[in-house]
């Protein structure tokens, strides 16, 4: 056997290589991306889990987010800035779960849920009311996507939960 056919055969068996290494890595990337978006889909459903949580750990909590939301007058100031700090740290989770999805992280099944239930905290009462206030506190895309929406964009579900 002469030094070409060893270097044809050496050839054949480092392109092999490569092309299995090639398959190999794509099967890799595919893996770490399903773990990465289990792992997005996991993280938003904690984080709003974890705001009803807040807001059901007391009576008194949830008195002021419910009556706050549909009756935001019936408040007193210390009782509204309290149900302003809960909105805004419901409205940063669901703005996490709007960026996740505008970037691909969590598909469009996850979002069309979530987006309802965004939508009708957003058009009630209290939440406009200290939406104006702190509004320039959210992202600019998150601001507008809540601005450009109405009220009849929302269904009309006889109760809903943080």
């Amino acid at each position: 056997m002469g030094w070409d056919a060893v270097s044809a055969i050496s050839s054949t068996i480092a392109s092999v290589a490569v092309m299995l290494t090639v398959v190999y890595l794509a099967f890799q990337v595919r893996q770490s991306t399903r773990a990465t978006y289990s792992q997005t889909y996991q993280f938003a459903t904690q984080a709003l889990g974890e705001m009803a949580a807040i807001v059901g750990n007391s009576k008194e909590t949830a008195r002021i987010f419910t009556v706050g939301m549909a009756m935001p007058e019936k408040l007193d100031e210390n009782e509204f800035n309290q149900f302003a700090y809960l909105g805004i740290s419901l409205f940063r989770r669901y703005e996490n779960v709007f960026f996740q999805y505008q970037s691909g992280m969590i598909d469009e099944d996850f979002w069309i849920g979530h987006r309802d239930n965004l939508l009708w905290f957003f058009h009630r009462p209290g939440t406009q009311q200290w939406w104006k206030d702190r509004r320039l506190a959210f992202s600019k895309r998150f601001r507008e996507f809540l601005e450009t929406t109405s009220p009849t964009e929302v269904s009309s579900p006889s109760s809903r939960q943080v």
